[in-house]
């Protein structure tokens, strides 16, 4: 319930509380209501002074009877409301959980394509093929001498991993670097030729079709949570530890990456990384040279030890 109402409602029955009480003792305690002169008491006195106490003390405490009942049907919706949103939360959890599960990633070397990764070991394949595209990319950065800053490698890094370079698919890629222009066709060329050296090496594959529900999903559920009236900042905090404690160290690798580069804008601008510490638990030295202190300011788990 937001706390507006509530505290109207609970300030409001207060003073028709206070004032029902006052009333009726005053009421009571004064003779002159139901006493004559000779402090006998006066049955049409009596009478008049019940009449005048249940229409006034009592319509006090009808009242404040209402004010109650509307609190309490408020509050019961309110309730209701919150484990709703609570039961969608942890059905989003859930799903979560499934589609790692579902995972099944072929080794990044095709001689040893019987090699499935499945589950979360897959986020050990996504680590390994970024942490390769940076040594391509920055390679290229020196030898070209483009001067792309660590911010611009790691997004072109990770629209490479995320949308694949094979093939006919280079036109593509040249379209999402267009921000590096004039350099984008030239340096998309370079990441191609690179990544071609070793052909039993698939650098270059798309990840999108297994990343976009995942980080979707992920975006969501955070964002209900956020967005929700009806859970205060402790309760937000608390469903975020219960996500956060899903997401293994590569996982948290594929994330910081993720939200470093162009596809964390919304993250950013709504500082969900920040406000909720999602990259806590991420490992110190385990971002190839990147430090995720420098870009989320948090206290991060290796710190407190």
């Amino acid at each position: 319930m937001n706390k507006t109402i509530k505290t109207i409602f609970v300030s409001l029955s207060i003073i028709f509380g206070l004032i029902g009480i006052i009333s009726f003792f005053a009421i009571i305690f004064n003779s002159s209501y139901h006493f004559n002169e000779t402090k006998i008491i006066d049955p049409e006195l009596a009478s008049k002074f019940g009449d005048f106490f249940g229409g006034f003390v009592g319509t006090i405490f009808s009242i404040l009877s209402i004010f109650l009942l509307i609190y309490t049907i408020l509050r019961q919706n309110r309730d209701t409301q919150k484990s709703a949103l609570e039961a969608n939360f942890f059905r989003m959890i859930d799903y979560h959980n499934q589609n790692v599960n579902q995972l099944k990633i072929p080794h990044l070397d095709v001689t040893r394509k019987a090699e499935i990764s499945d589950g979360r070991r897959a986020f050990v394949q996504f680590k390994i093929q970024i942490n390769r595209l940076f040594d391509i990319v920055r390679e290229i950065n020196e030898e070209k001498k483009y001067e792309l800053t660590e911010q611009q490698i790691a997004d072109i890094v990770y629209v490479v991993f995320y949308y694949g370079i094979d093939g006919s698919w280079i036109s593509f890629i040249e379209d999402k670097l267009l921000v590096y222009s004039p350099i984008h066709r030239e340096l998309a060329k370079e990441i191609q030729d690179k990544i071609n050296l070793n052909p039993n090496l698939r650098y270059g594959r798309t990840n999108q079709t297994n990343l976009s529900t995942y980080f979707r999903n992920m975006y969501n559920a955070i964002k209900l949570v956020d967005s929700s009236k009806f859970l205060n900042e402790i309760e937000k905090k608390d469903l975020m530890k219960i996500y956060r404690a899903q997401l293994s160290n590569p996982e948290l690798y594929v994330l910081f990456f993720n939200v470093l580069s162009r596809f964390g804008r919304k993250w950013k601008e709504n500082d969900y990384i920040t406000k909720y510490k999602l990259l806590k638990n991420i490992p110190n030295g385990y971002c190839d040279g990147y430090i995720p202190n420098e870009h989320f300011p948090m206290e991060y788990e290796d710190e407190e030890y």
